[in-house]
């Protein structure tokens, strides 16, 4: 589903996605760019072949890193339905202050690009594995 018009941008935007990959417009380019393994996106970053296979068995060390690129909010494209593994996850990241919402692929594409044009510093982790 493609969700952007063709346009340069200050920050990295989806432009569409399907069941098996992104298109990202990387910021300040014309190009766009196909990401076929999972990732991490932000604003400004793209963190590609992210080694996370099943949000669920994300490890400590894992986490730490994505605290490291210090989101205010973490959007987790999980398909459908929760656990408790995945509540487990939300709760240490607010401990630490971080909003962490899990959604399947397309609300999530279109919730980054929301808060990406609000300026917030959100962080989108796929793993294609688990959808």
């Amino acid at each position: 589903m493609k969700l952007s018009q063709e346009a340069v941008s200050e920050y990295n935007q989806i432009h569409s996605y399907d069941n098996d990959h992104v298109v990202i417009r990387p910021q300040h380019q014309n190009r766009l760019e196909t990401v076929e393994s999972n990732f991490i996106l932000t604003r400004n970053q793209l963190i590609a072949d992210w080694p996370v296979k099943e949000i669920v068995n994300i490890t400590a060390g894992q986490l730490a890193e994505l605290k490291k690129l210090d989101p205010e909010v973490i959007l987790f494209a999980t398909g459908s339905g929760l656990c408790i593994e995945l509540h487990k996850i939300a709760n240490e990241f607010m401990q630490s202050q971080i909003g962490v919402e899990f959604m399947d692929l397309g609300a999530a594409c279109r919730t980054f690009n929301l808060l990406v044009s609000e300026q917030r510093k959100v962080l989108l982790a796929v793993s294609f594995d688990a959808l």
